[in-house]
């Protein structure tokens, strides 16, 4: 496997946005899709090396961007770790990944083209859709979450706490609203048990100053918008109706409601006239399927579902 990291301009017109591409050795024509990421909260594409690696061995092209405020994106811009921007900022990751996108195609012209969000990754994957969805074979959500009654308290909290203390202000208040429910959801394996049952990619998450750091109080508004407006009914009827969508989730994932939100999702993907949803729920796992003691599994399942795509467009190219 290749692995190549660049840089291009983001969308907030001063920024400059990280990328990663991870290549099978394999010459660039047995490439058989490319799948771009959007990573969750307080991680970064780096984490999906080993992901990578499986879909590099079939001829897949892995590819992805730090989000604005996170490891090698605030690392480039010398920027505030969980600071994307000023209220208003959600737009700008979600266009990054666009941008990404843009330059992906260039490279592999014709070749069928994916989205996996994971966890906040999954909320902009959702938001990504109905303004490039059409550019996309499938999108794939892990650890996503349905309505969420805090997510509109948290949003104007959040809200307030700009107004009162500014953009960067760290508050426990927030953190514990969002992130401290799901640290408390296991508490006999530590604050990380809630993301694996994997102990080590636990605390291999714990010890990384790039997975740790606090959000802002704009990022925490910006979070809390992304998870309301992916989950209102005008969302499902914009979603364009012929684009497969496979969720994946732990059916022990607090961010989830253990499997009830993807399963909302799902409901109201298949009401809202969506022709191909999936949803798989795995017994037991927690948050990052990805990072679970059943990643193999995982892997396998999404392989699968790509192949098959795949192998519809082949047929349709006949």
């Amino acid at each position: 496997m290749n692995k190549e990291v660049f840089d291009y301009p983001s969308s907030d017109g001063h920024s400059r946005i990280s990328a990663e591409v991870y290549t099978p050795e394999e010459a660039p024509a047995m490439v058989q899709a490319v799948v771009q990421v959007s990573h969750g909260m307080c991680e970064y594409v780096g984490r999906y090396e080993d992901f990578a690696r499986e879909l590099c061995r079939h001829g897949i092209v892995l590819c992805g961007s730090d989000h604005l405020g996170h490891k090698n994106t605030a690392l480039l811009n010398r920027s505030k770790l969980g600071f994307f921007g000023a209220i208003g900022a959600r737009r700008f990751l979600v266009e990054d990944m666009e941008l990404l996108r843009l330059e992906m195609a260039e490279r592999y012209p014709e070749v069928p083209y994916f989205l996996l969000g994971h966890s906040m990754g999954s909320f902009l994957a959702r938001l990504y859709a109905p303004r490039f969805g059409r550019h996309l074979d499938g999108i794939i959500l892990s650890g996503t979450a349905g309505k969420n009654s805090a997510a509109g308290r948290g949003r104007l909290l959040a809200r307030a706490i700009c107004g009162a203390r500014g953009d960067r202000y760290i508050s426990k208040t927030l953190y514990d609203l969002s992130n401290g429910a799901y640290a408390a959801a296991f508490p006999e394996d530590g604050p990380a048990g809630w993301l694996s049952r994997d102990g080590e990619v636990c605390r291999a998450y714990l010890a990384d100053r790039y997975c740790t750091f606090p959000f802002t109080a704009s990022a925490y508004y910006e979070l809390f918008s992304m998870l309301e407006e992916c989950n209102a009914g005008r969302w499902y009827q914009q979603m364009p109706k012929g684009l497969p969508v496979y969720l994946i989730a732990g059916d022990r994932d607090p961010v989830g409601g253990q499997g009830a939100g993807p399963r909302e999702v799902y409901r109201g993907l298949a009401m809202a006239g969506c022709a191909d949803v999936r949803c798989t729920l795995y017994p037991g796992a927690r948050h990052e399927v990805l990072n679970e003691t059943n990643r193999e599994e995982v892997y396998g399942d999404i392989l699968g579902w790509l192949d098959e795509i795949l192998s519809r467009e082949v047929v349709m190219d006949e």
